[in-house]
């Protein structure tokens, strides 16, 4: 599924109208409908409703809203909060509500009292803030109620295409939103206001709501599915070499673990070949607990020469590799030696020094790379803040993509893929992922699916989907926390 911008709803609205010939008032119809359906469905118990409607087609969708459910036997009282006149689509409804029997009164509500559920119909997506007068009065009135709050469309006050919110906003229960999600309502901080989030169908044309033109897509099972072709791993006449060959670069001295989940997650992933460079002394800790792994003695001088005698397809650089001037020398040997056909992922400690790297240096644009940043590191990479990066992350991840020409997988909450031009949002995962070491157990998952031929930018949301996956099978099991090596245990049963 799509998820649109403020401009890209617009647009489907206006399209939809003069091309398709469908009135707005059928969609605000249809809008309304789904609305009064989501009520009953999910605050089934509600038997006495305020709507607070603003003059927009928001407000609109909440008189449609409201005729459906008095038609419904539902008590329902809509209070026209905002000034000026209405949209035409609202007046219809407005004059419908008026002929059958729905109170409507001019103005907020004193109060809130006696009534089971709020309906938030005041400002839509094409809201630019910040909300005052009489809207921020609106949003202030429901927020200090205690009762359950049903946005239409976006909870008022949010913006669309990811900001952070800098005012006051309606905190949702649920958000009924039609045709297509927002971008801030499938991302963080967004995701913190909408509670529940529902798509309603409303009769958009498919053309428009399925158009290559819109630039950001969900991570769900349905975009899985259709990525499935390209993931598979080939049956048949294989053996461990045609099936790829993994090499990774860390777990020096003292930082083993993060090389080790990583390693046991590609394997869980399923690989042919995996080998490691690491340091004498952690070659000896970390053979013995995956015998599958091959290890190489790191030597910075010695690296042009390993990368052409053998042919690896995948590199993850940077799990547990440290910090130091040793580790820095062999960053930025593999960098210079990298051959054209390898796909390169670089991840923890990789990311640090890659930030130093971009600056004196640039990247082979024969060789095709992916970063998996989170916060810190996408701060140091971009030299922003951290505040400013997580304050509208869909951007922040575009934006590092296009600086450095690289496939960025911004991880965190509804983590985002991006090359720069389209946009990727991971729908699969929960809290229980953060736990240290969940990144290093990514970054192997990801290492593995890139040597099935998989696009960088297709191998990277299969990654995420499947390492978020693992996390929510578990959760369904129970699990309060976890470690990141129960995630590297629960990967064979995701279906990757």
């Amino acid at each position: 599924m799509k998820a649109v911008t403020a401009a890209e709803m617009r647009e489907i609205d206006e399209k939809s109208e003069k091309e398709y010939g469908i009135p707005g008032e059928l969609l605000m119809g249809f809008a309304g409908r789904a609305a009064a359906s989501s009520v009953l469905k999910n605050f089934p118990d509600s038997k006495s409703i305020a709507v607070l409607a603003g003059t927009g087609n928001n407000g609109g969708d909440g008189f449609a809203a409201a005729y459906f459910l008095a038609a419904a036997g539902v008590s329902v009282k809509v209070f026209l909060c905002g000034g000026g006149a209405l949209t035409k689509a609202a007046a219809l409804f407005h004059s419908i509500c008026l002929k059958s029997g729905v109170e409507i009164e001019n103005g907020a509500p004193g109060a809130l009292d006696g009534f089971e559920l709020i309906i938030d119909a005041l400002l839509g997506t094409g809201f630019d803030g910040p909300p005052h007068g009489w809207a921020a009065e609106a949003i202030a009135k429901i927020n200090s109620s205690s009762l359950p709050v049903l946005s239409l469309d976006i909870p008022s006050g949010l913006q669309s295409d990811g900001q952070a919110p800098e005012w006051n906003t309606v905190k949702a229960s649920l958000t009924a939103t039609m045709g297509l999600p927002k971008i801030s309502l499938v991302t963080w901080p967004g995701l913190a206001y909408c509670g529940t989030v529902e798509t309603a169908d409303i009769g958009f044309p498919k053309n428009l709501t399925s158009s290559p033109d819109i630039k950001t897509e969900l991570i769900d099972d349905e975009f899985i599915f259709r990525a499935a072709p390209s993931l598979q791993i080939a049956c048949g006449d294989i053996d461990k070499n045609t099936k790829g060959h993994l090499l990774l670069a860390g777990g020096f001295d003292g930082m083993e673990g993060a090389i080790i989940m990583s390693a046991k997650a590609a394997l869980e992933t399923g690989v042919g070949l995996i080998s490691l460079i690491t340091t004498p002394k952690a070659r000896g800790i970390i053979a013995g607990k995956i015998p599958e792994l091959i290890t190489i003695q790191a030597q910075a001088d010695a690296i042009h020469s390993l990368l052409r005698e053998r042919k690896y397809d995948s590199l993850i650089i940077g799990p547990g590799m440290g910090r130091g001037e040793d580790s820095a020398e062999l960053f930025t040997a593999l960098m210079d030696a990298l051959p054209e056909d390898i796909v390169v992922v670089i991840d923890g400690d990789g990311l640090f020094h890659l930030a130093s790297y971009l600056k004196n240096q640039k990247l082979k644009s024969t060789v095709k790379y992916i970063l998996t940043p989170h916060f810190n590191e996408a701060s140091r990479i971009m030299e922003k803040s951290v505040d400013e990066i997580k304050a509208n992350r869909l951007a922040a991840a575009k934006e590092c993509s296009a600086r450095t020409g690289c496939v960025v997988l911004l991880k965190g909450p509804a983590s985002i893929v991006s090359d720069g031009e389209f946009a990727y949002i991971n729908t699969s995962g929960n809290s229980l992922l953060a736990a240290a070491g969940s990144g290093d157990v990514l970054s192997g998952i990801l290492g593995a699916l890139l040597l099935r031929g998989a696009e960088t930018r297709i191998a990277a949301c299969a990654a995420c989907f499947f390492h978020g996956k693992a996390a929510d099978l578990l959760a369904s099991k129970g699990a309060k926390h976890l470690k990141a090596s129960d995630i590297i245990e629960a990967i064979k049963n995701t279906g990757i």
